[in-house]
């Protein structure tokens, strides 16, 4: 049997569907005594940047390794949909343009909105959809580089409870967004806090 393309976009149209009405499963019930909440997160992390093969100095495809910050904050309106703004920070913010190894750095800045699986305590599976606006460089390779724009920033991850703290919990996420021709993929983990 073969498969297309079209078949894997269909699986995910119906996942996302599928996490969607379940979404919506459990937030008359949840909604009913709800007021919005603010919360605010800090988190820490690894990304991954694709560095394309004209760009580096052995004319192959590159991948760069760098730390990660970032803060958001937002507003929860229902049970499990939530927007918010953030601050994202990739590498050590010392851009030496003399680098003999191929460094990245950037800041950006952003919306999103959250669709959150609404499981008791804020615990369970999320996906966020935002666009940012970034600055960001590349040197040590063989075409430094350095850029702004805006683009999409896509992430999924999970609460997990912490014992005894209803407004706090800890999240594990995986993002990925672009910087023009440049890839990069996130490993994060932080901690978020209702008020």
């Amino acid at each position: 049997m073969m498969y297309s393309d079209d078949n894997t976009m269909n699986g995910r149209y119906s996942a996302g569907l599928l996490f969607l009405l379940l979404s919506l499963l459990f937030v008359p019930r949840a909604a009913q005594a709800w007021q919005p909440q603010g919360y605010a997160a800090l988190a820490l992390g690894l990304s991954t940047q694709s560095i394309p093969e004209e760009r580096t100095d052995d004319g192959e495809s590159d991948t760069l390794l760098t730390d990660l910050v970032y803060a958001r904050g937002g507003i929860e309106w229902i049970p499990g949909v939530s927007t918010g703004l953030g601050l994202w920070l990739w590498g050590d913010k010392n851009i030496n343009e003399n680098a003999e190894a191929a460094q990245f750095d950037g800041i950006s800045a952003g919306w999103d909105v959250t669709l959150r699986l609404p499981l008791a305590n804020g615990v369970g599976p999320w996906v966020r959809y935002g666009r940012h606006c970034w600055s960001t460089a590349v040197n040590g390779v063989l075409e430094p580089w350095s850029d702004d724009g805006c683009s999409s920033m896509r992430s999924a991850g999970f609460n997990f409870p912490l014992p005894n703290q209803h407004d706090l919990v800890l999240f594990a996420e995986y993002s990925t967004t672009e910087f023009n021709d440049i890839d990069a993929d996130s490993i994060i983990a932080g901690v978020r806090a209702h008020f």
